[in-house]
């Protein structure tokens, strides 16, 4: 049985990797060598940080006579799990016996390597037109004659993966565990306060300015002037919710025939690509007819695909983002490269929001090449054990929170913006209390099945809008331009 618990090597590992990247940083001429390596190394860390609760694996033994279990009666080795029966008082009952190449726990090293090897040159077969892997044959074939003794002769008896000559006997195994590339988690949106909405749209009645006082004047005779009088500002906000969907069609046929589970692992990739989309939206969403990028050849990261970009329905036109809300409420601040006189000129724009409460988002390419170099950034390993430290928070630079997001680019023009000619980047800083995303329906995700054409419809469905209640004057996000990566 699996069991829970807490990694503190990979802590320890994510501490290492940090203080590396801020060393050469610190010390070396030339701190942009190996910056795509560094990078990588970055967003582990990162990964390790966010992953505290792991799944313990199944523990490898160390005793070969364990697989004399994989040996029949006559000799031959059960490759797969198959059927069998054992005798009871209560009468003959049936059970499952595991097979060498599918066993949920190896007996020893020589076995664990054996199911590895074996589920390499499967997968390969597996994308191949015509299946023909010399290489993982010979692979498989030397590790076979390195057999224990508990088996040996039974490996040595039996015959394999040659057509005509036993191959066809030998089953091939295919691993049900999907692959995916990993990506830097998504935290941005965990920034933000959610407010619950019961309707469409949302009347705040807001107060911009309170009344002004003035000197109490003395009463000098039987009919005195009356007290200044003064007014107060008021205003009122409307928030209307947006709703985004995503939508897979699957043929039936293959979700039963697939040999993982598809139905489950699309119903988990759909709530996925969701929570992309919003965090793509909270950073570079522009409600404007006409978006401040050209989203329409902006495939940031390769996340979305080259074609169907930009139209009505882009998630990226559903609410105006942090980008489009900084250029809305101040002119950006060119950072170049950054130091420390930089940064507190972009943090000034912010005025009495510099709070305890501000955060800054930017890219993996910026904490590598501006952000670890600098002596003012603390990292996770010198925050001490009694820091409070923010979902995804990588570093802190003068007591302010640093958030990594895989949708802030690398490739923006000088101006900020994406125009397709550029390789900087930005960095966002904001009063993260000023901001809210107003809820009206969490994620749904239903699923139904078009009976005359054998689809299955699967979509996931949310409706949300992400604003702020400050007037349009005040600056609660600062932006930060043309950084160099």
């Amino acid at each position: 049985m699996t069991t829970e618990k807490r990694d503190r090597e990979m802590v320890e590992e994510a501490k290492s990797i940090l203080s590396g990247i801020v060393s050469h940083q610190k010390n070396n001429t030339d701190r942009l060598s190996q910056f795509e390596k560094q990078v990588d190394e970055l967003k582990r860390a990162q990964r390790l940080m966010e992953e505290s609760v792991y799944r313990a694996a199944p523990e490898v033994g160390n005793d070969d006579s364990g697989l004399g279990e994989f040996v029949k009666k006559d000799g031959s080795i059960r490759w797969t799990k198959e059927q069998g029966y054992v005798d009871t008082p209560n009468g003959r009952q049936p059970i499952e016996n595991k097979g060498l190449l599918d066993s949920e726990s190896p007996c020893s090293e020589w076995h664990r390597e054996l199911m590895e090897i074996n589920t390499q040159r499967n997968m390969a077969r597996l994308i191949m037109r015509e299946a023909f892997t010399p290489k993982m044959d010979a692979r498989l074939q030397k590790h076979l004659n390195r057999a224990p003794r508990a088996i040996k002769a039974s490996v040595e008896k039996a015959m394999y993966d040659g057509a005509g000559v036993g191959g066809d006997w030998v089953p091939d195994q295919f691993r049900a565990d999907l692959y995916e590339e990993y990506k830097t988690p998504r935290v941005v949106r965990s920034l933000f306060s959610e407010v619950p909405m019961d309707r469409q749209t949302l009347l705040v009645p807001r107060l911009d300015r309170g009344g002004r006082p003035y000197i109490k004047g003395m009463v000098t005779s039987d009919n005195p002037a009356n007290y200044t009088a003064s007014t107060a500002a008021t205003s009122q906000k409307t928030i209307s919710t947006s709703g985004l969907a995503c939508r897979f069609v699957i043929d039936d046929a293959l979700a039963e025939d697939s040999a993982i589970a598809l139905i489950p692992t699309l119903q988990r990739q759909i709530v996925s690509d969701l929570a992309s989309a919003v965090e793509d939206a909270l950073i570079n969403g522009d409600s404007s007819a006409t978006h401040m990028d050209d989203i329409s050849n902006w495939n940031l990261r390769g996340r979305w695909g080259a074609s169907g970009l930009g139209g009505t329905a882009d998630h990226r036109r559903a609410w105006n983002g942090l980008r489009k809300q900084a250029f809305d409420r101040m002119t950006p601040d060119v950072i170049g490269t950054a130091d420390a006189s930089k940064l507190l000129l972009l943090m000034s724009n912010l005025g009495e929001l510099n709070s305890s409460q501000r955060v800054m988002i930017t890219s993996p390419e910026v904490v590598v090449s501006q952000l670890l170099g600098l002596t003012e950034t603390l990292t996770v390993d010198k925050f001490g054990p009694a820091a409070t430290i923010l979902t995804g928070q990588i570093g802190n630079i003068f007591g302010m929170p640093i958030v990594l997001s895989r949708f802030m680019g690398a490739d923006l023009n000088a101006n900020g913006k994406y125009t397709g000619a550029g390789a900087t980047s930005g960095m966002l800083m904001v009063a993260r209390d000023s901001y809210n995303i107003f809820s009206r329906r969490g994620v749904t995700v239903e699923q139904d099945k078009n009976i005359t054409a054998g689809a299955i419809n699967l979509v996931c469905t949310e409706r949300i809008t992400f604003n702020t209640l400050d007037p349009d004057a005040t600056v609660n996000v600062a932006y930060g331009i043309d950084v160099t990566v």
